[in-house]
């Protein structure tokens, strides 16, 4: 068994689960908006969706950077999202400790407000996708009107 570092407190949080591999996917996951925007337009698409950004001054380049722009904004997002679930994961993992004593664990108050929170952070990231999804079917529309 080995410990994981809370990336939130510092603190070391005894785990049952082993901690994941150096060579993790999860890292090589790109993040939500990105793919989002990879997976509609293609690698071509993506390419030509940084240049048409660039074309400051035109409808298609301020379309392009509001779809750029919704899609960092969702995968900040999901960051917060991911770092915020962590935190609860390291609470829940210090209270259900086998190691500490039975009478020490808290009975109220588990999780306080993380939850409502939780829930929060989930619909603002929902809300974001979907903004993203609008833009992007916008941009897509101008595209095949300049081709056309």
């Amino acid at each position: 068994m080995t410990d994981r570092i809370s990336r939130i407190r510092g603190t070391a949080a005894r785990a049952n689960a082993p901690s994941a591999p150096s060579s993790s996917h999860a890292d090589l996951r790109r993040a939500p908006g990105d793919e989002a925007l990879r997976t509609a337009l293609g690698e071509d698409g993506y390419r030509l969706l940084g240049r048409h950004r660039q074309e400051r001054g035109t409808a298609l380049g301020e379309l392009a950077d509001l779809v750029c722009n919704t899609a960092r904004e969702a995968d900040r997002l999901h960051g917060k999202l991911r770092r915020h679930a962590a935190h609860v994961r390291d609470r829940l993992d210090d209270t259900l400790n086998p190691l500490l004593d039975p009478a020490f664990v808290p009975v109220t108050g588990l999780l306080t407000s993380t939850g409502h929170t939780t829930d929060l952070h989930a619909a603002r990231f929902a809300q974001q996708m979907n903004q993203l999804t609008l833009a992007l079917e916008s941009y897509q529309a101008a595209m095949r009107r300049t081709r056309a």
